[in-house]
């Protein structure tokens, strides 16, 4: 790996259970950290609120990571979902891209061998089957007052506050609440809090790595200076000096690029359970880009892709009304 470049990997299980809880979450987890190796000393969670994540269950599960795996939980960040787009979404996005590419293809997506197949081209992938030991005898937990409004968690190693669990209603924002020992065993009541043993199978190894570079801090720059300059040079605003600026060379889509927007198009056209918006083609052609057949240099913006949707529709319409109208003047004539 280069110097100052992030190496990516994700863990993605599939799996017959079909319970999305708190169980399966820290099931899930607990299979990634047996898989690594090193394993880190501290980990920060982030993800979206949903209830199987922002749970009492799974908050009193992290508590005892240190004691099960010697890993320090620094702290759980709960982002709304749809507010906050982070690599974690787009991985998702070119997991369910693959997928309908597979099944484009002409594939059947049946078993876990299927799925394994399906996403294996994508960069820094690693997949396993995991099925969760459940105990269905579990007494149930009381609840955490006030949890879903409560976003950033964290879990003290201070010789004090062992065992304590902090949360507060914003990252950095707000007073933290605390959860002593004894305001966890009421929540707890009779429930012992166990540690996950689910049965799994070997990640599959990733054919591509997946790479983000590391920002400098040295070469940071202060946004807001920069932009200060940029705005209020003297004279910004006349608009003289707008007609001297020159407007960069315009990037034309290469023709095997457009070859595939086409036939993207037309496909949809076609069948319209098929059809792709602007998005969904950009993520088909990072898909291509990742299997080789195309430069992602030669990969247009979405605005781009958007606006050659818009003309290319246009342009097809108008090509089938004069097919139309020369078919019917045809049958005139005949």
């Amino acid at each position: 790996m280069e110097q100052n470049q992030l190496d990516v990997q994700v863990f993605d299980h599939w799996s017959n259970d079909t319970r999305q809880d708190a169980w399966f979450t820290a099931s899930s987890l607990h299979t990634v950290i047996e898989t690594l190796n090193p394993k880190p000393k501290w980990v920060t969670i982030m993800s979206d609120n949903g209830m199987h994540y922002h749970c009492t269950e799974l908050m009193l599960i992290i508590a005892h990571w240190k004691e099960w795996y010697n890993i320090i939980p620094c702290k759980w960040i709960f982002l709304e979902a749809g507010e906050a787009k982070t690599s974690i979404d787009s991985h998702h996005a070119q997991v369910s891209q693959a997928m309908k590419r597979y099944v484009k293809l002409g594939y059947d997506v049946i078993s876990g061998d299927d799925i394994e197949l399906a996403v294996k081209g994508i960069a820094g992938v690693q997949v396993s089957n995991l099925n969760p030991n459940r105990d269905n005898d579990k007494a149930k937990l009381d609840t955490i007052t006030g949890i879903s409004n409560l976003q950033e968690w964290t879990w003290p190693t201070d010789e004090e506050k062992v065992g304590y669990i902090h949360a507060r209603a914003l990252p950095g924002i707000g007073e933290w609440k605390e959860w002593s020992l004894e305001k966890i065993e009421k929540i707890v009541k009779k429930r012992k809090i166990e540690k996950p043993n689910p049965t799994f199978t070997s990640h599959t190894q990733s054919i591509k790595q997946w790479n983000i570079p590391i920002l400098n801090k040295e070469n940071k720059q202060d946004p807001t200076r920069v932009n200060r300059q940029q705005m209020f040079t003297s004279g910004w605003a006349l608009k003289e000096n707008e007609k001297t600026r020159q407007r960069g060379p315009v990037k034309r889509i290469s023709p095997q690029v457009k070859y595939l927007l086409e036939s993207m198009f037309h496909t949809g056209t076609a069948n319209p359970r098929q059809k792709l918006n602007a998005q969904q083609m950009h993520e088909e052609l990072l898909k291509r880009a990742e299997l080789g057949e195309i430069e992602e240099n030669d990969i247009p913006k979405v605005t781009t892709i958007t606006n050659w949707i818009s003309t290319f529709s246009r342009k097809w319409k108008e090509a089938m009304a004069l097919r139309t109208l020369e078919e019917n003047m045809d049958s005139e004539n005949s």
